[in-house]
């Protein structure tokens, strides 16, 4: 009987003694990779990969990392910033003014009921262009002071009240107070002359051009100056503008940066109207108080765009190692062969654009070096080389400069 009872005691005890055996051998086995783990975890960082629709591959990140920096010959001498001679409209929402539609509408825009002022009498050879429409044209009536219009996303301080124009002594005619409005149309060519007498802004003399536009209406503006240098009445103009919505809110200006054959400097812009109802051109010159010979064209964009958005360069865009600049990436789908042509655009000639064409493997297909210092930059009718995605990036030229553009692929 004895022993049969120490023969019961001894099986349990036996497998007791198994199983704390084997649990041992269990953590023998598992004691080195738990360590080589522990110590892979403690050496690198975690990595929280993004969203396969919002990162770029790593061959395209790599390949930006590898553009060579913006070349400048010439370091370019920031210009004073020209505030637009008409203040925004904010009476559009007033109970005793006539309503107008709001600026994040689409509907077509009522004009403002106003009384028109009559034409100034004009010293000059101005032929005015008429477009036939019958449409009157509505007369804002500015105070006295010279208010100064905020730009969308890029405050500028006010100019010194007492600028004053640089006229001859032999001047004998006052600048007008009141703005005078012309027509202009898609077909016809305006030719004017800035003189004493237009209406006068912070030194500077104004001719304005009223135009009836559509929404998403693609437009292109030249305004060209003159290249006359006679001794006696020179009329040699430096040429600048500014395009105005309904409201008179700024939607883009532009200087004359290049100069054509003739010796004369352009001033050239395109732009896609954000909604329908009247915008004015006012054209004025670069420098306060000069006068000279212009002409306006106003005609239709016929491109095809495949890429038009509107962009912008921040404090929190990404940043170029090897440059310190700035950038944004946009792609776009493409054939085999396929010629594109691509443009950058600062609205408000905040920034001098460098443009980069990179394809699915990082590799540069083309770029435009934007060496005069401008505020656009084209690629050319690139040819690429396979199908495929391609990158666009854009790149501030200045790491100091950030601003708004336009970007278009086409």
């Amino acid at each position: 009987m004895v022993e049969t009872s120490n023969k019961q005691l001894a099986n349990p005890l036996k497998l007791v003694l198994c199983g704390c055996m084997s649990s041992s051998l269990l953590i023998t086995n598992y004691a080195f990779p738990i360590e080589v783990l522990a110590n892979d975890l403690h050496s690198k960082p975690f990595l929280i990969a993004k969203p396969a629709d919002e990162r770029q591959p790593v061959a395209v990140e790599k390949g930006i990392e590898q553009i060579p920096v913006a070349e400048q010959s010439v370091p370019r001498q920031a210009k004073e910033p020209i505030e637009s001679p008409l203040p925004p409209d904010v009476t559009s929402n007033s109970v005793n003014s006539t309503p107008k539609s709001n600026p994040s509408e689409t509907g077509t825009v009522s004009k403002p009921t106003v009384s028109t002022t009559p034409k100034q009498p004009s010293n000059t050879n101005t032929t005015a262009t008429s477009p036939g429409t019958g449409v009157a044209i509505p007369v804002p009536s500015p105070s006295g002071d010279r208010a100064t219009p905020s730009r969308q996303g890029n405050p500028t301080p006010t100019r010194p009240a007492s600028a004053k124009p640089t006229t001859t002594a032999s001047s004998s005619v006052s600048p007008s107070r009141t703005p005078n409005f012309q027509e202009i149309n898609f077909v016809d060519i305006a030719f004017g002359v800035l003189a004493p007498g237009d209406y006068q802004s912070q030194g500077r003399y104004y001719r304005f051009y009223q135009f009836e536009g559509r929404e998403n209406q693609l437009v292109q503006i030249r305004l060209s100056g003159s290249a006359d240098r006679r001794r006696t009445n020179n009329l040699n103009l430096d040429p600048f503008m500014f395009l105005l919505d309904s409201n008179n809110n700024v939607l883009l200006t532009r200087g004359s940066e290049e100069v054509n054959p003739q010796g004369v400097k352009d001033a050239f812009i395109f732009v896609r109207l954000p909604r329908t109802g009247h915008y004015t051109i006012a054209v004025t010159s670069r420098n306060p108080g000069d006068t000279g010979r212009y002409s306006l064209a106003l005609r239709n964009d016929r491109a095809s765009y495949s890429l038009d958005r509107s962009e912008e360069l921040t404090q929190n865009s990404p940043i170029q190692r090897k440059s310190g600049s700035p950038y944004n990436v946009s792609k776009f789908q493409g054939k085999k062969d396929q010629l594109v042509s691509i443009r950058a655009d600062s609205v408000f000639e905040q920034f001098s654009p460098y443009i980069v064409l990179l394809n699915s493997q990082g590799k540069i297909v083309a770029t435009d070096n934007n060496k005069n210092g401008r505020y656009s930059a084209l690629i050319d009718r690139a040819k690429l080389p396979e199908d495929g995605t391609y990158y666009v990036v854009v790149i501030s030229a200045n790491p100091r400069e950030r601003g708004t553009y336009r970007l278009t692929v086409f």
